[in-house]
């Protein structure tokens, strides 16, 4: 039998509607759009690692994932995750990773939406930023079952101090040593992947890159 583990997170924040320029649909730009507003946002997501050795073992470090997303402007109940997926750590460049969320929404009138969010990991600054980081989803709401096209949200999602210390009390390991082995493994991992940024030189972030827009000509 594998060994395992699971958490679960939950993030809050405000998501906004793109605007008429690239220079005011940053997600920092939506996030203020989305405050101003009162257009906020939630997620409550369970995160499955169903084998830690095999997490570890792929570069793309799949995890499925699946819970629910509340986002009030688009539909006013929260809506069902399905077959959602966490990549952990995906490298980038030197120096840079990316932990993905694609998070299929079916909302109970039957509407779908997918969400896209991104924590990147980079040392940016000549001082860890890792608790920003890793506690900071920049995050792409889209219409129907993919990330395509023009975004209909754009914002940004944290976690405060007392979701952070639920997350970590919220770990179950299943397995070998009483469930131990798979929580220490994940930890491990995840551990030696954030101090090797950190350690290392500075970089650039990419996010600049990634969160330009689908077709649109301002971008």
């Amino acid at each position: 039998m594998p060994d395992s583990t699971r958490f679960t997170e939950t993030m809050t924040g405000w998501l906004g509607p793109l605007a008429d320029t690239s220079a005011e649909n940053t997600h920092e730009a939506a996030a203020s759009r989305g405050r101003t507003q009162g257009t906020d946002a939630l997620f409550t997501l369970t995160v499955l690692t169903a084998d830690a050795d095999g997490m570890v073992a792929d570069p793309r470090h799949p995890n499925p994932a699946f819970g629910v997303v509340w986002i009030p402007s688009l539909h006013p109940e929260p809506m069902g995750v399905s077959a959602g997926v966490l990549e952990l750590f995906v490298d980038i460049s030197p120096g840079i990773v990316h932990m993905r969320y694609v998070l299929p929404l079916l909302a109970g009138d039957g509407t779908r939406y997918c969400l896209r969010g991104i924590k990147e990991v980079v040392r940016r600054r000549p001082w860890p930023t890792v608790l920003t980081d890793t506690t900071t989803l920049f995050v792409d709401i889209y219409a129907g079952e993919h990330a395509r096209g023009r975004p209909v949200r754009r914002g940004i999602l944290t976690m405060g101090p007392s979701e952070v210390t639920m997350q970590g009390l919220s770990f179950r390991g299943g397995g070998r040593w009483w469930g131990l082995r798979g929580i220490i493994t994940f930890m491990r991992y995840y551990v030696r992947t954030v101090a090797a940024i950190y350690l290392g030189g500075r970089s650039q972030p990419r996010r600049a890159e990634w969160s330009r827009i689908d077709g649109d000509p301002s971008a």
